[in-house]
Parts: C-alpha cells; sequence; structure tokens
C-alpha cells in the first residue's frame, strides 16, 4: 500500500538514506514512489537509473531532451549525450512525430552505447549496441 504523502512531511530515501522534506516542484514534486510504496529522493531516483543502465541485458527507457542533445531520466538528469541522429523519414504522417522521427546513437554516463528512435522531448526505448560497450 502506498504511503500518504503530504508537502512539509519529512521523508526518508530508500535509495540515499538520507532525510528531505516532500515538496512540490514544478508540476511535480520533489519524490518519487516505486511500485511497493518506497520512498526516493530527486537524487536517489538519480542514482537508480545509473544503476540501472549498467544492466545491458533489456531496454532502458528513458527521455530525449527538447534540443536532442541528451538523454535525461524523468526529471531531466543526464543520463547520457546523444553522439550521433539522424532522421527517419516516416511511410504515413504520424500525430505524435510528424512526417519523420530520428534514430538516435547514445553514450550512457557509464560510456556505454545505446540506440534507440524517437523525437526529442519524447520518451524513447533505448537498446545496448552489441559488443560496444565501456569495459567496468
Amino acid at each position: 500500500m502506498k504511503p500518504k504523502i503530504n508537502f512539509g512531511d519529512v521523508l526518508t530515501c530508500t535509495e540515499t538514506g538520507k532525510k528531505f522534506t516532500a515538496a512540490q516542484d514544478g508540476l511535480t514534486t520533489n519524490y518519487a514512489l516505486d511500485s511497493e510504496g518506497r520512498v526516493y529522493s530527486d537524487e536517489g531516483v538519480n542514482l537508480c537509473e545509473r544503476r540501472q543502465l549498467l544492466d545491458r541485458s533489456k531496454p532502458f527507457h528513458a527521455y530525449v531532451s527538447c534540443d536532442g542533445d541528451r538523454i535525461t531520466g524523468w526529471k531531466g538528469n543526464t543520463l547520457g549525450t546523444v553522439e550521433a541522429s539522424w532522421k527517419v523519414k516516416l511511410t504515413r504522417a504520424s500525430f505524435v512525430h510528424g512526417k519523420d522521427y530520428s534514430h538516435f546513437k547514445v553514450k550512457d554516463v557509464h560510456g556505454s552505447m545505446w540506440q534507440g528512435r524517437g523525437s526529442p522531448g519524447f520518451a524513447i526505448k533505448l537498446r545496448p549496441i552489441k559488443g560496444n560497450h565501456h569495459e567496468r
């Protein structure tokens, strides 16, 4: 069961163990809840997302920055840089993408390479580029 959180409540981040005060942050909040009701600060969410990038056995969902230069988490935290992108013409116009979308080649914060398709300002699914990752 998800806890009832009010602005001003003092919360403890599951990831960092740090205490912080629940607050509104623009149109969102400075915390997140997972499916089991655990609380994460923005810092904790960033750490979790960066750790999830290390698992290259499955796709990773992220956002393309509006300028198309970075891959970000849900709060705009940088998770990687776009190393290359090119437009792909769609066979028919899309309500979301228009007449084309982009293919992105991305280097994550750990130095590993990913690829995905979409448009700046939208969420995309990144897939690891096989045999082209940074040795840890």
